[in-house]
């Protein structure tokens, strides 16, 4: 017997589509340790099973004016964080690392398109991370742990501010490490937003360049960054508890072809957009998500497509590209992809068929 899929999936209506709030838009709501959190979604289904163990949770977080830095977090799970826009001048947040030795350093989360910095970044279980905003009035990202029940089984007790260049580092329960060893954050050994290009008619290629992605087999281009060590059984055999890529569209490659995958996929806007998706259930009713900053307007940073759905994506027309994270759990597989053919559609869904048919290869 198939299960219906976990919710939320698809994005829905919010209280606060009128008021341009950001918090109000995307369900947050202040956390005690700093910052602002949204409700925690996750995968707990693979071809249309239940899984004994939820495979991964995720939720999005900001900081603003008010609340410009979070807390010391560790948990047990590996933790994967997906930088949303707004970011260059407009907004800077600074990654703060703490390794099970204690050492603390610093990197940029995300810096701005064509940059070398990918927009997500893991944090092995077991580390420590802070994160604080440096430039802007609010800063957006997402979090999801592998596997998902690393938020419940978060292992911090106190939640005292990062460390600040030139500050005394917090005291923790297990010891205050030296911020000495975190690197310059003026301008040496992490770049600066006043290096971003204009990105004009020449941004997205050297987007595509910088993070090194290649073609992939859907349209766009790809690139793999985190694997899970973690393996779980399903029933098409052993998969990794989570994989994550980067994936873009261009100018040059602006059409996400129909496929559709087995396990559920969350997709997490980097940069760039609006991008267009069309989602087709297995009873053939479409839907429709765009990714974008306009979050008045009902775009979204952060979606999930049910596995066994059908999935397109294009960027929009006025765009130079859009560049996105997704989290694949249980983890992708070429075999458990498949590409739509045109007589399948046609008959299996034939209401669906002539709004799919520009999006379908062959």
């Amino acid at each position: 017997m198939e299960h219906p899929p976990p919710t939320p999936l698809l994005p829905g209506p919010t209280a606060g589509r009128r008021t341009g709030d950001p918090a109000a838009l995307l369900s947050l709501v202040p956390v005690p340790g700093g910052g602002w959190t949204g409700p925690v979604g996750g995968h707990d289904h693979y071809d249309g099973r239940s899984l004994t163990e939820r495979a991964m949770a995720f939720r999005t977080r900001m900081l603003d004016a008010a609340r410009p830095r979070t807390g010391w977090h560790r948990t047990v799970s590996d933790t994967v964080l997906f930088r949303h826009p707004p970011h260059g001048a407009a907004a800077s947040l600074r990654l703060w690392l703490r390794d099970a030795a204690g050492t603390v350093s610093a990197r940029p989360l995300g810096l701005f398109a064509g940059s070398d910095v990918p927009f997500q970044h893991t944090v092995p279980g077991g580390h420590g991370f802070a994160v604080e905003l440096t430039a802007g009035e609010l800063g957006l990202w997402s979090e999801a742990v592998v596997p998902g029940n690393g938020f419940a089984r978060a292992t911090e007790r106190e939640r005292p501010e990062p460390p600040r260049p030139g500050a005394a580092p917090p005291a923790e329960a297990t010891g205050a490490p030296s911020v000495r060893d975190a690197p310059e954050l003026t301008g040496h050994g992490v770049p600066s937003v006043r290096d971003a290009p204009e990105l004009t008619g020449h941004g997205a290629p050297s987007v595509r360049d910088a993070l090194g992605l290649t073609e992939h087999v859907e349209g766009g281009y790809y690139r793999q960054y985190y694997e899970s060590a973690t393996q779980v059984r399903t029933p098409r055999g052993a998969r990794p508890m989570a994989n994550t890529i980067h994936y873009l569209l261009d100018r040059d490659s602006p059409v996400g072809r129909l496929h559709r995958n087995t396990a559920h996929i969350t997709h997490f806007l980097n940069s760039g957009g609006p991008l267009h998706y069309l989602l087709l259930s297995p009873d053939g009713e479409l839907h429709e998500v765009v990714m974008g900053e306009d979050l008045a307007a009902g775009q979204v940073p952060v979606f999930t497509c049910p596995g066994g759905w059908w999935k397109t994506s294009r960027l929009g027309e006025a765009a130079d590209h859009g560049l996105i994270s997704e989290i694949v759990a249980p983890g992708f597989d070429f075999r458990d992809q498949a590409i739509a053919r045109a007589e399948r559609i046609a008959a299996r869904f034939p209401e669906a068929f002539e709004v799919l048919r520009p999006f379908i290869s062959g």
